[in-house]
This record gives structure tokens, C-alpha cells and sequence, in this order.
């Protein structure tokens, strides 16, 4: 064999060999920590980071030396500085850019109740893989998520529920609780409406904080902006301004907030309003008007259901009534306002719909019935016309077989 023949084919084996010590020494920390290799496979980071990115050492070495610190192995790190740490990565424009992700995340953290008290040196306090995870992050559209929406509040729950890490902040640990049988719970959990709110919602992501007195109207109003808007218009405002009446809490709760039902007129109009004052005769006039609509609407609806059953073309009516429902949900807007005026003119268009819709239905019914009697008589007078020609011919048989027979 000629020697260069030769050669190379010793320079193919070597490096044929030399190709799988090579990958396995560039991934020899799973040799240890195989669990790790998993989860960091099924991260928004696999591909992107190795584990000396953010542990340090040297990957490619087989073996403790490694770990050595002359190969800049820091091991785990401090939970203070784990927010440094992601931040060194998504801090950075040009490396974000290509991910479409924000890089004000770690700013926004360093203002947040957690970031604060973390540069004041409590390490008790949520970091970025306490939120995210450590290897397996998950990206936020995933259902598996500990940020997606539907698991945000287990998510916040797992400290904010522990009542001892909270107990030296004095914060209470049900919130959690009460969230999931609040309006918004059920709209998170049952409804799976898309733009519930979770706890992110109100109170900031990365740079979570709790809202002030002042400002829970505005965190509201990001929602229910014509809510507050109307909630200005009224007397109440003056109330909020001067600090006496938070504007939404004080009458719809916090994390356990509630669905406006007649309940909740009289327990929040009567814990500010004595029984007689105009405060609360203004009250009971709203609760009236709403509830009576509200039934109107309701009876006319299941009215058409149930005469839909014999006279299907009583369908019909059903856009004209859904007109009445729109004038209802103006009202309910329009109550934050005080203004009892207003709030009966709409109410007065939805009942008068109502009315009319149940009075066509009605007289859908009557029409129905009477066409169905004059079926039915139609078929009684058939069934008589076939029974009488039935006779006359069996009578005309006979006749002709008895002259048949003389």
C-alpha cells in the first residue's frame, strides 16, 4: 500500500474514533447529571446554552478537574445572583433581537418589591427560577407553563401561600384562595376566558409590586375602562380623591372579587349609606331597575325558547331582543355613575323590548294554535269525507248485488 494511501486512511480512522470522544466530551456533565440532560432537552434553551454558561468549568474535561475554579466553574448560583445572571443574556438587545423578547425584564425587576428587597439582602424572595423554573423553561404559550396564564396562580401560590415564609412580611396567604372563587377566577378556570386576569395582570410580572390605594382604579381601568370612566362622572370620585373610598375595593373586594349581583348593593351600599339616606334610596332604585330588566329579559328569552318548541319561526325575535340585552349592558356601566335618570332610560328600552317580544311571542303562540286547529279540523272533515265515501260505495255494492241476485 502506498505510503500516502496509507496515511490517510490512518488520519480517517483516527478522527472516525476521535469524533464520538469528542461529543461525549463536550457533554460529560450529563455523564453526573443525566436529569439534568432532560430537562435542559426539553427547554427554550436547548441549542442555545450549555451548562458552563451558566454554571462555568470546562465541559469538555471528563472528570472533577472541571470543576476546577482556574476554569471559571462557579457551581450553582447565589439566588441573589441568579437575576444578574439571566439578565446577562436577556439584558442584551442584540442577543434577544433574534427571539422578538424584551430586555427590560431585569429593570423592571430591580423596581419591583421583590428586586428591592433582594438588593436590600433578602434572599428569601422570587427569582427568575422560582417563576421560570431552573433547566426546563418552558416557553409562556405552553400549557406546562408555570407563567401560563392558567398556572400564574399556583405559580405565585407556592410562595405567597406559605404561611410561614410569609408570616415575617405580615402578608396574608389566602390570596390564592380567594382569587380562585372570584369573578375572575371563574373566568380564568371555568369560562377559560382568553383575557382573564391572573395575578400578573394587576400586580406586574417582572416587576411585580403591590398597587396603592391611588392606583387600583387605574389597574382596574385597564379592563374596565368605561367602568371607570363612568365611576369618575359620579359622586364617588370626590370620596376616592380625598381617601376615604378606595374606588373599586371598597364595593367589589380585592383578590376576592365579586360578581355585582343584588347582594352585593346591599352589602357594599349599606356599609357607607344608612337605610333612608339618599346614598341608599339611590341605591335601591339602581338594584331595582337592574333587577327588574335583568327578569324581563330573562322570562321574554325563555319564552321564545319555549314557544319555539310548537312554532319554530318564533326565532325571529331573537336579535330584536338581544337590542334589549345591549341597553342592559349599557346600564350596568352606567350605575358607577349614580346617575338613576340615565340608568332608567336604558332600562326603560330593554323592558320595553322585552314586552314586545313577549308579546309577539304570544301572539306567535295563538297563531300556532289556531293553525293547528284548523288542521285539525281540515283532517277530521278528510277523515269524514273518506269514511262517508267508504260507506256509500260499500252501500252501492250491496245494492247492486242484491239486483243482481232477484
Amino acid at each position: 500500500m502506498p505510503r500516502r494511501l496509507l496515511r490517510t486512511v490512518i488520519l480517517t480512522v483516527m478522527l472516525v474514533l476521535a469524533l464520538p470522544m469528542r461529543a461525549g466530551a463536550e457533554e460529560s456533565c450529563v455523564n453526573c447529571h443525566p436529569n439534568v440532560k432532560t430537562e435542559l432537552a426539553d427547554s427554550v434553551h436547548a441549542g442555545e446554552l450549555g451548562c458552563a454558561s451558566c454554571h462555568g468549568g470546562d465541559p469538555t474535561i471528563v472528570g472533577m478537574e472541571s470543576h476546577a475554579a482556574a476554569k471559571g466553574y462557579v457551581g450553582k448560583p447565589r439566588r441573589a445572583d441568579i437575576p444578574r445572571l439571566c439578565a446577562s443574556c436577556h439584558a442584551d438587545p442584540a442577543r434577544m433581537r433574534p427571539f422578538g423578547l424584551a430586555t427590560d425584564q431585569y429593570a423592571q425587576y430591580q423596581t419591583s418589591r421583590h428586586g428591592l428587597l433582594l438588593a436590600q439582602g433578602d434572599d428569601r424572595v422570587a427569582v427568575c427560577s422560582d417563576c421560570h423554573g431552573a433547566h426546563r423553561i418552558v416557553a409562556r404559550r405552553e400549557p406546562t407553563s408555570p407563567v401560563s396564564p392558567r398556572n400564574i396562580p399556583a405559580t405565585c401560590g407556592r410562595c405567597h401561600s406559605d404561611a410561614q415564609l410569609m408570616a415575617p412580611y405580615g402578608i396574608a396567604t389566602d390570596q390564592q384562595e380567594k382569587f380562585r372563587d372570584s369573578v375572575h377566577g371563574r373566568a380564568l378556570f371555568i369560562e377559560e376566558h382568553p383575557g382573564a386576569p391572573t395575578c400578573a395582570t394587576c400586580h406586574g410580572a417582572h416587576g411585580a409590586t403591590p398597587p396603592q390605594v391611588g392606583a387600583i382604579a387605574k389597574v382596574c381601568g385597564h379592563c374596565h375602562a368605561r367602568i371607570r370612566g363612568y365611576l369618575e362622572e359620579g359622586p364617588h370620585r370626590k370620596a376616592a380623591e380625598e381617601g376615604g373610598l378606595s374606588e373599586c375595593v371598597s364595593c367589589h373586594g380585592y383578590h376576592d372579587t365579586r360578581e355585582p349581583d343584588d347582594e352585593l348593593f346591599v352589602t357594599a351600599c349599606s356599609g357607607c349609606h344608612a337605610e333612608g339616606t339618599p346614598g341608599a334610596v339611590a341605591a335601591e332604585k339602581l338594584r331595582t331597575l337592574l333587577r327588574q330588566t335583568r327578569d324581563d329579559l330573562t322570562t321574554a328569552r325563555e319564552e321564545i325558547s319555549r314557544v319555539a318548541e310548537t312554532s319554530p319561526t318564533v326565532v325571529r325575535f331573537r336579535p330584536r331582543l338581544q337590542q334589549g340585552w345591549a341597553y342592559l349592558m349599557e346600564a350596568l356601566p352606567v350605575q358607577h355613575a349614580l346617575n338613576v335618570n340615565r340608568v332608567a332610560d336604558l332600562t326603560r328600552g330593554a323592558r320595553s323590548i322585552a314586552d314586545e317580544v313577549r308579546g309577539a311571542a304570544h301572539e306567535a303562540e295563538q297563531d300556532g294554535r289556531l293553525r293547528y286547529l284548523v288542521l285539525a279540523l281540515v283532517w277530521v272533515f278528510i277523515l269524514l269525507l273518506v269514511g262517508v265515501t267508504v260507506l256509500y260505495r260499500r252501500e252501492r255494492r250491496r245494492a247492486r248485488a242484491a239486483g243482481e241476485g232477484r
